[in-house]
């Protein structure tokens, strides 16, 4: 059995039993089945993701659920809220739009209806390879981190110490409060951009940055944990949902967390990636605005 082929813990979610029996046997009889969940609607497969202890291995999942009112791509990002990295794979015969949609979102994948077991077979090969060799990537991206450990460390501490400072200029007034919370601001800024390897903080994304940092504090603390995880990752690294910004030329948008998005640059002549905004609003339109009629302030010449 190759690395390919070992057994992994699916789960299906389809509206159709006789699909469901289909591809068990498939997967049991090729060896890749270990163990699997079995689900009829998008709700009960919601639920089940999220209280589950054991992550699945793979998701496969129908694009029509009949009488739900969801589709499989209306459930995606509940799916990503819960398991980010699982690679999903859309049993579909869903038209070019839908298919568009999906797509967008970083490490989905599709086979086509009806499901034959050549092509389910080939397919998962396929995909699963793929998946293994991204989560290597990640492995060996985390690995270099521990080289900027001290520095990580030490941001952390300067958070932490940020925050009892907050505390303590809540007694105080609000000048005093913005002057305090402004030079404790400049340290962790200086810090932070000391471990961006791989990316560039714009003076508009410091802006957001400091806004985050005086309104919500333990927000604050989140987006700069994961701030220094998405620097060391590629752009094709699952876990962020990346989406190209519509109507821009090597604009992009990543998703944090729940409430943040992260807008940045990044072309062929960039080395590093140019973090341009956050937004904690959901102000789509605000930020697409923003982002065209500032365009020559961060984008290449040649565009």
């Amino acid at each position: 059995m190759t690395p390919e082929q070992d057994p992994y813990f699916f789960v299906l979610a389809d509206d159709d039993p006789r699909l469901h029996e289909y591809t068990v046997s498939i997967l049991r009889d090729a060896g890749i089945l270990e163990k699997h969940e079995s689900f009829y609607d998008p709700v009960s497969f919601l639920a089940f993701l999220k209280e589950s202890e054991e992550e699945p291995d793979v998701i496969l999942l129908d694009v029509h659920f009949e009488g739900s009112g969801l589709s499989g791509v209306d459930i995606l990002p509940f799916i990503r809220e819960e398991y980010p990295y699982i690679p999903v794979i859309l049993l579909t015969g869903m038209d070019a739009e839908a298919t568009d949609e999906a797509q967008s979102d970083v490490f989905t994948y599709f086979i086509p209806k009806p499901v034959t077991e050549d092509h389910l077979l080939r397919m998962l090969h396929f995909y699963l390879g793929k998946s293994k060799k991204t989560a290597e990537q990640v492995n060996t991206l985390m690995a270099e981190m521990e080289e900027v450990k001290g520095y990580h460390q030490l941001l952390e501490e300067e958070v932490e110490q940020l925050q009892d400072e907050q505390r303590r200029l809540e007694e105080q007034s609000r000048s005093e409060k913005v002057t305090g919370a402004g030079k404790g601001f400049e340290r962790v800024t200086e810090i932070l951009e000391s471990l961006l390897t791989r990316s560039e903080a714009m003076p508009s994304f410091i802006a957001d940055l400091e806004k985050v940092y005086s309104t919500q504090f333990k927000l604050f603390k989140k987006v700069i944990e994961t701030l220094i995880r998405f620097d060391v990752q590629d752009s094709g690294t699952p876990g962020m949902n990346i989406h190209k910004v519509k109507g821009t030329q090597n604009v992009f948008s990543a998703r944090l967390s729940r409430k943040v998005r992260l807008f940045y640059y990044s072309s062929a002549k960039t080395v590093r990636k140019r973090l341009l905004r956050l937004d904690i609003y959901h102000d789509t339109k605000g930020m697409d605005k923003w982002i065209k009629n500032n365009y020559h302030s961060y984008a290449e010449i040649e565009e």
